[in-house]
């Protein structure tokens, strides 16, 4: 669990991030803005790297509790859905995380949210897994693998960040709420389709 000093490091490094772009927030430079010794940094975060994780990481761990509190806070399962969706679509495309740093540090960015959203698209779908799994035991979605579509749903999320636009552009608040009622509401309680092995076997003949 992230403790009281952690979260003040964490706190720090994200400002020097948002000011000046991830490779400046050095754990030199953390260290001397949160008023600590460079060791007590380097005892809790030993690399950049490990910093900079922790950093995305909780932020994206607020962005889900959030959702958590849309969720419970909605009544019935298609509005709960449809009210999670549009709320992470709509903070995808405004978190300072990514606005800010696209404005501070565009190239870096980028090529920062690529090599490391394998671990991003990992946490989000680990969250939208143990979702599935409660609302499948508490019969409000169909059973299914869950895996699978909170994979592709983490997906749909990471892509947004810097392809919006397309047969779907996902700054059109009106085309937004058709795309998740006719889409993602159905998939999230019915699953992907899967095809059978014969129907497979005879499109292949």
């Amino acid at each position: 669990m992230v403790g009281g000093l952690d979260e003040r490091i964490l706190d720090v490094a994200l400002d020097r991030m948002l000011c000046t772009g991830i490779r400046e927030a050095s754990i030199e430079e953390v260290a001397r803005c949160a008023g600590l010794a460079e060791p007590d940094v380097l005892a809790r975060f030993p690399t950049p790297e490990d910093l900079v994780d922790a950093v995305l990481s909780r932020e994206v761990r607020r962005m889900l509790a959030e959702l958590t509190a849309v969720s419970v806070t909605t009544e019935g399962i298609d509005a709960q859905i449809e009210s999670v969706s549009l709320h992470i679509l709509a903070s995808i495309r405004s978190h300072p995380l990514v606005t800010r740093l696209l404005e501070v540090t565009p190239s870096e960015s980028l090529g920062y949210y690529t090599v490391r959203g394998g671990q991003l698209v990992s946490l989000g779908s680990r969250y939208i897994v143990a979702i599935l799994e409660h609302a499948q035991a508490a019969g409000l979605v169909d059973r299914y693998d869950p895996q699978p579509t909170a994979e592709m749903l983490a997906r749909l999320a990471h892509s947004l960040l810097f392809v919006p636009e397309g047969e779907t552009d996902f700054r059109d608040t009106d085309r937004v709420h058709a795309f998740v009622l006719d889409t993602i509401v159905p998939l999230i309680k019915h699953g992907l389709p899967t095809l059978e092995i014969d129907h497979v076997s005879d499109r292949a003949e």
